[in-house]
């Protein structure tokens, strides 16, 4: 296509025919049917939209809420992302240092954080544009699902081919609700959460606060 103007095969060909009749001393009568065909336009894109993982030619495993938050602290993502296969997560105790993740071999070689690997929380970007990251911006106390994509076709999100893991908030259930959670263990760990959700026909929030403390 040039100069926003394209022919199609059918008109080539007319084009074509008319020519060779030309040639021969015929009289030739060109019509603005015969050349004004235009191409359809090709859009190439990356597509985002809900699919199945099965129509999908990728490795992609999703993590449902229950499995982020029944029985789960709820601090570090190796909790819920421990069965997920191609994915090494290491809880190295540490609160200020973060976890050290590797997929595939990318960020094996990290001591802590991520590299190599692209996280997402609801669509906005967790990582720096140097390919590192973190997990402290991943709110798991009000997490409705989390999806970890592995393989080169990470690389329509960008600069990563190790993978993808997107986070996701769940969606308040109609009307109201208020939850509250205690737990306790070993070495002074405590956690409090406070949760509010709920929605209407203008709104959909969800609303968590929590506190948690260890002197592991």
């Amino acid at each position: 296509m040039r100069n926003g103007v394209g022919l199609s095969g059918a008109a080539l060909l007319a084009l074509s025919a008319l020519g060779a009749t030309a040639a021969r001393g015929e009289d030739v009568t060109v019509t603005s049917a015969d050349v004004s065909s235009e191409l359809a336009p090709v859009v190439v894109t990356a597509t985002r939209i809900a699919q199945s993982s099965l129509d999908l030619p990728v490795s992609i495993d999703r993590v449902d809420k229950n499995r982020i938050q029944d029985g789960q602290l709820q601090e570090n993502l190796s909790e819920s992302l421990d069965e997920v296969p191609g994915l090494s997560v290491e809880n190295r105790q540490n609160y200020a240092q973060d976890l050290q993740m590797s997929m595939r071999g990318f960020g094996a070689r990290s001591s802590f954080g991520v590299r190599g690997v692209r996280l997402y929380s609801d669509g906005i970007p967790g990582t720096m544009p140097d390919g590192q990251g973190q997990f402290s911006q991943f709110d798991l106390g009000s997490a409705g699902h989390i999806e970890v994509m592995r393989g080169p076709f990470s690389v329509l999100y960008g600069n990563s081919s190790g993978g993808v893991i997107s986070l996701f908030t769940e969606q308040g259930p109609p009307g109201s609700e208020v939850d509250a959670t205690v737990q306790g263990g070993s070495l002074g760990t405590q956690r409090y959460a406070l949760k509010a959700a709920g929605s209407d026909e203008l709104i959909n929030y969800v609303v968590d606060a929590a506190h948690f403390q260890t002197d592991g």
